[in-house]
């Protein structure tokens, strides 16, 4: 503790309206004034936050030191770091709406096309129609599909033909071909021996592995018209109506203006490792889920659902996410702020084998997007995607597994002896425990591996023995059963080891070592499912009790104290006195020590000088010593502060010594000066 005292000079004037015979007189007057005041009381040794002073009813004293020591990071127990659900989405073939073209061919232009047909079958009349063998032949149909695409090259489909007769007799041998114009290949060709008058006949054909183009050609090879069933109304508006369809149409490459469709359906459910653990829910506390895509397509759409991740009870969708075609490497991120959110790890529901774990399901779809231009696309082309998963919990559901969680070794610096040493220490009775909560909804194993003092000042070191059961603290297995949780708070379960510590606190250690190992379900799965949540974990206390009844030999406590000397040329220091009042029941020597502004010693203003123990009485009461020490001829000019060092011991050193709260050494230094006044 650091005290300042200034000594103050006291003048006196005498000031008059008028001017006196003796104005000129001088005094010289002898003043006595502290310059330092030092209190030693058992609140020295309080250097530690973590130390707080208890006393009974008397005033006996005991140190309580209290600290945290067991810090365990169990977020990686669960944590989800990781990428995951890597899929590549290939375009096996896309599909496309069927289509339509329709050909009408009327009787009129038939007629009409006959040398003096109109003369020998004149619009409206009525006649016998003769057979016309052949009337037609190498018609040709342009069927324009370039509303639909450029050019395709089919996987699969088929083309369907569909004649319905409109003429008033029949017609056979009807025979067509449908061609592709830029290299003459044979699509399909189809015949029909008879189509009855008013009969709509459809016959079809695979066309899977072709190249269509646009513009398909149709030829009629051959039609005949056959005699009709006595005389028949000529009317030039009936027709033969042929209607050319491709369905089911799969392509392989196309150049098309292509229909906002689905192309892939991906539904899987992906494992996570959790080592050992066997995780039913996780409750996401903050994270992110980012979707990484590439696509190949021009107008290409994905979107990711996981069915088994809800807040407030909706599962996440990702919606459309629109991703632009790739022109390197680079991938399309789309990221997605997982806070709330609860991930439900047993498979997908409803699942064939019944619930799982360490399991989440998801759902994937690819997509054209319609442009209504003409796009190219063909089954090379494709969409790869991957998951990044990095998710906090709040909270963990299920069997966390049987894990071990190494700790230490640490150290826990200890500043309650920071001022204190001494040649021999022996405390009557010393009390350390060690409590351990546990707010893990899982049984825990505890095996301390070291618990040492260490003096780094003496190079001193004590390990700790047993505990208050007789196990030997080090190497000992102790079992603390898991936590209970209801619905607002979790209920610790807790463990206290009591140890005998003499050992320890008497080399009055600067720090504590401790390393031990934690063992997670030591006894394996139970019926009950485990909890984690990670804000509460694994708590461990050190507590100290110290009660201060002790036998000691130069146990030292040091002291610093400011003081400020005025350097007034009228003031004469003639002779320094210091007081040492004492009520501890300790005798000892006291060493004063001077230092400079720089804190460097510079001089002993008092050497080893003894003091004697105060007086303890019957009733407890202490009646305290006191010796005051004259010295002369002491400059203190240069002189910023005083170090005292004190020196104390038992008497005799085989008996103890309580020490009581109001206990207290008192160390005063007060300075003669001379101060001249008047001239």
């Amino acid at each position: 503790m650091i005290k300042k005292t200034t000594i103050i000079l006291i003048s006196f004037f005498l000031i008059f309206s008028c001017k006196h015979e003796i104005e000129n007189a001088r005094w010289d007057v002898d003043l006595i004034l502290p310059i330092m005041y030092s209190n030693m009381d058992i609140n020295m040794m309080l250097t530690d936050s973590n130390i707080i002073i208890s006393e009974n009813d008397e005033g006996y004293v005991s140190l309580i030191f209290n600290q945290n020591f067991i810090d365990l990071n169990l977020d990686t127990l669960i944590n989800i770091d990781t990428t995951a659900d890597e899929q590549t989405h290939k375009l096996d073939s896309v599909t496309f709406e069927d289509i339509i073209i329709p050909d009408t061919s009327t009787i009129g232009e038939l007629i009409n096309s006959l040398p003096g047909g109109s003369l020998i079958f004149p619009n409206g009349t009525t006649m016998v129609i003769n057979n016309l063998p052949n009337i037609i032949t190498e018609d040709t149909i342009n069927i324009d599909a370039s509303e639909y695409f450029q050019t395709m090259n089919l996987y699969k489909g088929n083309l369907i033909i569909e004649i319905k007769n409109g003429f008033p007799t029949d017609v056979s041998d009807v025979e067509m071909t449908i061609i592709n114009p830029s290299n003459q290949n044979i699509i399909a060709s189809f015949f029909f021996p008879i189509i009855l008058s008013g009969e709509t006949k459809i016959d079809s054909a695979d066309i899977g592995g072709k190249i269509l183009d646009e513009n398909i050609i149709a030829i009629v090879n051959n039609l005949s018209i056959n005699e009709s069933n006595g005389p028949v109304t000529i009317n030039y508006g009936d027709a033969i109506i042929t209607t050319i369809k491709m369905t089911d149409i799969g392509i392989t490459e196309a150049t098309a203006i292509f229909p906002e469709q689905q192309l892939t359906e991906k539904l899987k459910e992906h494992n996570f490792s959790f080592g050992t653990a066997q995780i039913k829910e996780i409750g996401i506390k903050e994270g992110t889920v980012s979707v990484n895509v590439s696509s190949t397509l021009p107008n290409g759409k994905m979107i990711y659902n996981i069915p088994s991740l809800k807040k407030n009870g909706i599962p996440f969708s990702s919606g459309e996410m629109i991703v632009p075609k790739s022109t390197s490497n680079n991938l399309t991120t789309f990221t997605f702020d997982f806070e709330g959110y609860i991930l439900d790890l047993t498979g997908e529901d409803g699942r064939l084998g019944g619930d799982t774990v360490n399991t989440i399901y998801t759902e994937s779809y690819t997509f054209i997007d319609s442009t209504g231009i003409l796009e190219t696309i063909n089954s090379t082309d494709s969409f790869y995607s991957y998951i990044d998963f990095d998710l906090s919990p709040e909270y963990a559901l299920g069997f966390l597994g049987q894990d071990t969680i190494e700790y230490g070794p640490e150290e826990i610096d200890i500043s309650l002896f920071k001022n204190m040493s001494a040649t021999l220490l022996n405390l009557e009775e010393t009390e350390l425990s060690i409590k351990i909560n546990n707010y893990i909804g899982a049984d825990i194993g505890v095996k301390i591996n070291t618990l040492t003092g260490i003096n780094n000042n003496t190079g001193e070191t004590a390990s700790i023995g047993t505990d208050q059961n007789g196990n030997n603290v080090i190497g000992h297995n102790y079992k603390i059963n898991r936590a209970t949780i209801n619905n607002v708070s979790i209920s610790p379960s807790e463990k206290n080891i009591i140890m005998n510590s003499d050992q320890i606190i008497e080399i009055l250690p600067n720090n504590i070592q401790s390393s031990a190992n934690f063992y997670l379900n030591p006894d394996g799965q139970q019926n009950t499912d485990d909890f984690l949540y990670p804000e509460f974990p694994i708590e461990a206390e050190l507590n100290m009790e110290i009660p201060l009844s002790l036998i000691a030999e130069e146990l030292i406590l040091i002291d610093t104290n400011e003081i400020n000397i005025n350097d007034d040329e009228d003031i004469d220091l003639e002779k320094i006195y210091i007081t040492i009042e004492n009520e501890f029941p300790l005798s000892g020597e006291i060493n004063l020590l001077l230092m400079d502004e720089a804190e460097i010693i510079i001089d002993t203003l008092l050497g080893s000088t003894k003091f004697l123990a105060g007086i303890q009485q019957d009733d407890g009461s202490v009646i305290p010593t006191k010796s005051t020490i004259e010295l002369e001829n002491i400059d203190l000019s240069n002189v910023s502060s005083i170090i005292s060092i004190s020196k104390f011991s038992t008497e005799p050193l085989n008996e103890f010594v309580k020490i009581y709260s109001d206990y207290n050494m008192d160390i005063t230094i007060s300075v003669k000066v001379k101060q001249k006044i008047g001239e």
